[in-house]
């Protein structure tokens, strides 16, 4: 798995931290892999235990859905008119079943500072992770060193129990399908993170550097190049959402994984 898909694909496990009800968000992402830069156009929709992430990739537009009723993720590609569905428990059973507290080292601390998104205040938060991982068959850690802001107390927060919930059945899975053969210990990692910070609030940026740390071919390239994944949302509304939005496109393929 390339690292620019990679980074793009974290970019969506971290924007289900703003799972809730009938909420709508777009914005902008920013990938920088390996000292290379892509920049992308970003929309959420949520509804109860149904997420819906879509995103511009180079010209091509892509959709996740995430149904934790039905614990499947579909991976969309519309260039190819086909989706591919995961079940969430085989993928668990990819990555092993749950990371433990000492395979993840996560730190969230408030900086104090807060910037406004409409009607909502956006904290800012320092975040410092550090997570097993794999890459061309090398033994890594992989971190994530920046700032994310999180809107507490909203009108909108109030459903995110639905999500909270969910989140803490054996079979939730909100990581990354292509990482979790490559990298279990490191998809399962991702999954992780949403999990611990879904309850801290609604998501309205991320700004974060990334890096493998290793003694090997792969962690030596990672320290020379400059590599950052980069969220901002700008609007947000909170009109009802009709069920088919959360549907795979009528005369898709289908593959199941």
């Amino acid at each position: 798995m390339k690292l620019s898909a990679l980074l793009l694909a974290l970019v969506g496990s971290i924007a289900a931290f703003s799972a809730t009800a009938d909420l709508s968000m777009t914005g902008r992402s920013t990938v920088v892999a390996m000292g290379m830069q892509g920049n992308g156009q970003e929309g959420v929709w949520l509804h109860d235990q149904q997420i819906r992430r879509d995103l511009i990739d180079r010209g091509k537009a892509y959709s996740h859905l995430y149904d934790l009723k039905k614990n499947e993720i579909a991976v969309i590609d519309h260039s190819q008119r086909l989706a591919t569905v995961y079940m969430m428990a085989a993928l668990n059973e990819q990555t092993d079943a749950k990371v433990s507290s000492k395979d993840l080292k996560l730190d969230v601390k408030a900086t104090g500072r807060s910037h406004p998104l409409q009607k909502w205040k956006c904290a800012e938060y320092s975040l410092n992770a550090t997570m097993p991982a794999e890459v061309g068959g090398e033994k890594v850690s992989f971190t994530l060193t920046g700032n994310v802001w999180l809107a507490r107390d909203t009108p909108e927060q109030k459903e995110v129990a639905a999500f909270i919930t969910a989140a803490q059945t054996p079979d939730f899975f909100m990581g990354i399908p292509a990482l979790a053969k490559s990298s279990p210990t490191q998809a399962r990692s991702m999954s992780e993170i949403v999990r611990r910070m879904a309850p801290m609030g609604l998501l309205c940026a991320v700004d974060v550097k990334t890096k493998y740390e290793g003694t090997g071919r792969m962690a030596a390239l990672s320290n020379k190049l400059d590599s950052r994944i980069s969220l901002t949302y700008q609007q947000y509304g909170s009109a009802p959402l009709k069920p088919e939005v959360f549907d795979i496109p009528k005369g898709y393929r289908v593959e199941r994984k």
